[in-house]
């Protein structure tokens, strides 16, 4: 092989591992392609604390029977005027809470007609309802703030009504009331439950619960008594015991129930020109009778009027008979009669609700109250159907059973406190006759 060959051959060898060397890849480029990799995304990513605002999520929803359901937030909550007050757990004793009036809460829900129970749902799973009467007759019911959770402070209710952790408050409707085969019943009553306003409250409220139609019929004890002989009406609620008793001896009333009491009370003149303040009853109707003053009777076998004769024949004295010029016989119910003897300054014998109700419109003072033999008490009386076929018995007894349930017991008892400062009337039905000296 010549040089020229072997030079050249050389010089093609050296060339070819040159290029070689040119075409392999940088040692740092793969380090670089990593590093890209591993970018500081973490960082970039690290700080989720805008997607935790607490006000954001619903905390509490109100459902049920409302015109607009409600999911409100925190913020919400907060953003409504937030009270702080005390108020006595039935086993923590007083405490201090902050909170939302839950009254406010309901109206900005708008409570439909005909609800019946909150139930509160805590974000465990406890349950607890609580009649929409009691909620709306409390004025310092809270939901109130426990850090992130919610409780209600309900003053004066059970403790199952202080549920912890709320997250749901459903208004709870009546159920329909199915319209009973026979609906109209005849209530026959005293005055004194109608003049009271006792009636208004009670019989829309029987009306409602039972889909039984109510004809009131107001007269004195005696015409009721008679009207239910005579089978003329369904259901007495009358305050006669003396003359209630025969009439269920003699079978013409089927059931008879204890209902409530309240008392007599004489008013007259402030200045009580017979001086009868002090005195028993039997001294006082002697006094009015000695002094001549005026004095006025229901004249019309009421019950009242039936009291009032007691009390003078005790007194051995007899005005209607007599007949002097002093004594005024109305043959009204109470609330007339009051009137009269307001106008005449007379002395009166009445009960003390019907009293009550119209003392703003009266120029009439308690001359004498407070006595055992002033007590008034009311039974309600189912008619016999076995006597008066025609009776509605049915009807009867559901208003009985309705006048003498728990339920409505509260309502009798808080009749009046609001405006009179006192009940006007007393429940008795877990009482007995025995239990009230009868």
């Amino acid at each position: 092989m010549s040089r020229t060959i072997k030079f050249v051959l050389l010089m093609g060898l050296i060339l070819s591992l040159a290029l070689s060397a040119c075409g392999s890849p940088a040692p740092t480029a793969a380090p670089a392609t990593q590093a890209a990799v591993v970018t500081e995304a973490p960082a970039a990513t690290e700080a989720p604390a805008a997607t935790e605002a607490p006000s954001a999520e619903p905390i509490l929803t109100v459902t049920g029977a409302v015109d607009t359901e409600l999911a409100l937030t925190d913020a919400d909550l907060r953003a409504m005027e937030v009270v702080k007050l005390s108020a006595e757990h039935p086993k923590k004793g007083m405490t201090d809470y902050e909170g939302v009036r839950l009254s406010e809460v309901l109206a900005k829900a708008g409570v439909q007609s005909g609800a019946s129970a909150l139930l509160f749902t805590a974000s465990d799973g406890y349950e607890s309802e609580v009649p929409y009467a009691d909620v709306e007759a409390c004025a310092d019911c809270l939901v109130a703030f426990d850090g992130s959770d919610l409780n209600m402070v309900m003053p004066g209710m059970s403790s199952k009504a202080w549920a912890k952790m709320v997250v749901k408050i459903e208004v709870k409707a009546a159920a329909a009331v199915k319209a009973p085969a026979n609906p109209n019943i005849i209530l026959a009553t005293t005055t004194s439950t109608q003049d009271s306003g006792l009636l208004d409250v009670l019989v829309p409220m029987f009306e409602e619960q039972t889909g039984y139609v109510v004809q009131t019929i107001a007269v004195g004890t005696g015409e009721a008594l008679k009207m239910g002989e005579e089978g003329n009406a369904d259901v007495l609620l009358v305050h006669a015991p003396a003359s209630e008793v025969p009439l269920m001896d003699a079978g013409f009333g089927k059931d008879r129930m204890l209902v409530m009491h309240n008392d007599y009370i004489i008013v007259g003149p402030a200045v009580d020109p017979a001086a009868i303040k002090g005195l028993g009853p039997k001294d006082a109707f002697v006094a009015i009778y000695n002094a001549a003053v005026p004095f006025v009777s229901r004249g019309d076998d009421s019950g009242t009027h039936k009291k009032e004769v007691s009390f003078w024949k005790k007194a051995e004295l007899d005005p209607a008979t007599e007949k002097p010029e002093w004594f005024i016989e109305t043959g009204q119910g109470m609330g007339a009669s009051l009137t009269v003897a307001s106008e005449k300054g007379a002395y009166v014998l009445t009960d003390r609700a019907t009293y009550l109700a119209n003392k703003d419109k009266l120029q009439l003072e308690i001359l004498l109250e407070g006595n055992n033999a002033f007590l008034n008490v009311y039974h309600v009386i189912t008619v016999n159907p076995e006597k008066w076929t025609a009776v509605n018995y049915d009807g009867a007894m559901a208003f009985a059973k309705f006048i003498t349930d728990p339920g409505t017991q509260k309502v009798i008892g808080e009749f009046g406190v609001e405006k009179f400062g006192q009940p006007l009337f007393y429940p008795d039905a877990d009482k007995t006759d025995a239990d009230l000296g009868l």
